[in-house]
């Protein structure tokens, strides 16, 4: 595989969100990249923990505790393991995958620990490490207007592929703070065709450090909105802050 100079994130980084339901304020998410060492197949690996969980007044509507751990090689920045666990509503659900990438293939634990082998690509990435993959390695500040940038991605015994197409550089305001921004549109490839999911947008910053600063998605009723709201150890300065 070939290494990834990684100068866009380290360990430690913790980036926290304020979670808005409509005009309705829902919870909370968060990003942390482990700061200690892990190792995958005897090599080096970065652990990174997302959570997702509503406050106390919407657990009365829907109560969500969601939490995505990846571990993703540090030289690489391609997925060995990943593991998810849901609680949404009266719902719940948990599943693992180990990523086998010299064969190609992902072996999947379904919530039940039922077993299932699939044959992919090398490189294969999980939802959370893909994201981390695309921060260090896509040039996003040399884009133009239209042009895309493709991740292949694994979860739930399902491979697609994603892509983000560049909309435009703007100023945006997010928690009462301004900030120079990057905005892109989510389009998910389906049987072949390219189609915008659930009409899903986001904003990352124009810096070295390339931090979401918003994720929107469109739902059937009303939208949801997920709005930066603190920040720890980033690498680099945090230019794009305006005030």
């Amino acid at each position: 595989f070939p290494e990834i100079p990684n100068q866009t994130f380290k360990k430690g980084e913790f980036l926290k969100y304020r979670v808005h339901y409509g005009v309705i304020n829902a919870g909370f998410a968060s990003l942390e990249i482990d700061k200690k060492a892990f190792y995958m197949h005897g090599r080096p690996c970065i652990h990174i923990l997302g959570k997702g969980s509503t406050n106390s007044a919407f657990d009365l509507i829907y109560k969500v505790r969601d939490t995505y751990e990846s571990y993703i090689d540090e030289k690489f920045l391609i997925s060995w393991h990943f593991q998810r666990k849901i609680q949404e509503g009266k719902y719940t659900y948990s599943t693992e995958t180990y990523f086998d990438q010299y064969n190609k293939k992902a072996i999947h634990f379904d919530h039940k620990r039922l077993k299932y082998t699939f044959k992919d690509k090398s490189g294969i990435q999980d939802v959370i490490s893909a994201f981390y993959y695309a921060r260090a390695t896509y040039d996003v500040q040399q884009m133009n207007a239209g042009e895309r940038l493709s991740l292949h991605n694994f979860i739930d015994k399902k491979s697609f592929r994603l892509w983000a197409e560049f909309v435009k550089r703007e100023t945006i305001k997010v928690n009462g703070k301004k900030y120079k921004g990057l905005r892109f549109k989510l389009l998910v490839e389906e049987a072949g065709l390219l189609t915008d999911g659930s009409k899903i947008e986001f904003w990352i910053s124009d810096d070295a450090n390339r931090i979401p600063l918003r994720v929107q998605s469109d739902l059937l009723i009303g939208s949801i909105k997920m709005d930066l709201l603190e920040w720890k150890n980033l690498k680099h300065d945090f230019s794009a802050k305006l005030d």
